[in-house]
């Protein structure tokens, strides 16, 4: 057997292979489980239903629902644990409603490995991202979100609807976005804050604002990340400063950077330097 783990906040990943074929089955499981083949295949049984999962798709397994799992000899699976509370409330945020459980679709379903790709990276990596609150958080939320937005499950139509909102909680919302962009902000947690659904939100920004929540957020960023590239505190580097403020996309942050300042970020820090 060969295992590898890692925990992010609410999310814990594993790695697992046994070399063999295996049987096994859960009882009484407590919380969110989703199961992703990487190489191999396996089969989940939930009663007298079977489902075979290839690689690349990710089964979910819900709280309370015993199944059996076959994994072929060759099976590797990247498997998730998610704590059930944080995850119904991040459904609830989007919602603007109380969610006390969530139906997943127990079916073989993909897109999941891509969401978890700055997960897997990081897994890999040198922790970077782990060592600032600020990204670690951004990733965690990031990673519910798109759980809950990519795979299939009983709120998902619901989740989907679009709503029109007044310009109040919009302005509402950009206030605190300008006055607290360190906080981990995601859109999810932002609706929560003003009182509305999470794509009632998107809708009213793109209404009132022109972009994102998102994008917006990013933009506020941006500018504190040139700030502090301008005043050039010795011995911070780009690095440092853009994870700080929970770019965890390092590459696509430059390329903002560029699109915005019209420079690199070091380009700005260097130039600064040498003053």
């Amino acid at each position: 057997m060969r295992l590898n783990a890692a925990r992010l906040g609410a999310i814990t990943a594993a790695y697992l292979t046994y070399g063999q074929t295996l049987d096994m089955r859960t009882n009484d499981l407590a919380d969110y489980h989703f199961d992703l083949p990487v190489a191999g295949h396996s089969r989940s049984s939930f009663g007298r239903r079977s489902v075979d999962a290839e690689t690349g798709e990710v089964v979910p397994y819900l709280p309370g629902e015993p199944a059996s799992i076959t994994w072929s000899t060759d099976c590797a699976q990247l498997c998730l644990m998610v704590e059930r509370r944080p995850l119904e409330q991040r459904l609830s945020a989007m919602l603007a409603r109380r969610v006390d459980r969530i139906g997943f679709v127990t079916a073989p379903q993909r897109g999941v490995l891509e969401i978890l790709a700055p997960f897997l990276h990081e897994f890999e990596g040198p922790g970077l991202l782990r060592r600032h609150p600020l990204a670690a958080s951004t990733l965690e939320q990031l990673l519910l979100d798109g759980l809950l937005l990519t795979l299939q499950h009983d709120f998902r139509e619901e989740v989907e609807t679009h709503h029109h909102i007044p310009p109040g909680p919009v302005r509402r919302a950009v206030e605190m976005l300008e006055e607290r962009p360190g906080e981990p902000w995601t859109t999810t947690t932002l609706a929560a804050a003003v009182a509305v659904s999470v794509r009632a939100l998107q809708a009213g920004f793109r209404r009132y604002a022109g972009v994102s929540p998102t994008t917006y957020l990013r933009n506020v960023r941006l500018s504190r990340v040139h700030e502090e590239l301008t005043a050039a505190v010795p011995g911070l580097t780009v690095t440092d400063i853009a994870v700080s403020w929970g770019f965890v996309h390092l590459g696509r942050f430059a390329g903002s950077y560029r699109q915005r300042f019209g420079e690199s970020p070091s380009e700005t820090l260097g130039r600064n330097r040498r003053r």
